[in-house]
């Protein structure tokens, strides 16, 4: 009957919805394979169920010093790999081996993504491929 009132009902509607997701993302939190942040990590056998990281059915990226496993729930990470295209990266021929090993990575889970029907996830492991190649093209170079 008034703004007031509408406002007052938007208000409840906003909290209720609020709780509510908050409440959902608790629990898909909790059945996600993958550790909280401030949480103790769970050992990687428990994660990979003892299998390579590589295979388990998870959103996964290879970086320098390691590597990320992400349930699906969680969906891509925005920040995967976020150094390698940044145009303020630099390598050098010592970092070869590395850069190397990680495209090998790259590439298997790009295929790896595209069996699962994860076609983005694909697509972000090849633009990675084609920044790895120039990076140690650049590399090589020097």
């Amino acid at each position: 009957m008034s703004a007031e009132m509408s406002l007052r009902y938007g208000r409840l509607f906003d909290a209720t919805v609020r709780t509510e997701y908050e409440r959902a993302l608790d629990l898909a939190k909790q059945q996600a394979l993958t550790p909280l942040s401030g949480r103790t990590n769970l050992p990687l056998r428990d994660i990979t169920g003892g299998k390579d990281w590589k295979d388990t059915p998870l959103l996964k990226s290879r970086m320098a010093g390691g590597f990320c496993l992400r349930a699906p729930a969680q969906g891509a990470c925005p920040y995967a790999n976020i150094c390698e295209h940044c145009p303020s990266f630099h390598t050098e021929p010592s970092s070869l081996p590395i850069l190397a090993a990680q495209r090998v990575d790259a590439d298997a889970l790009a295929r790896d993504a595209e069996q699962r029907g994860w076609i983005a996830e694909a697509d972000r492991h090849k633009q990675l491929i084609t920044r790895l190649d120039r990076l140690i093209n650049e590399a090589t170079a020097r």
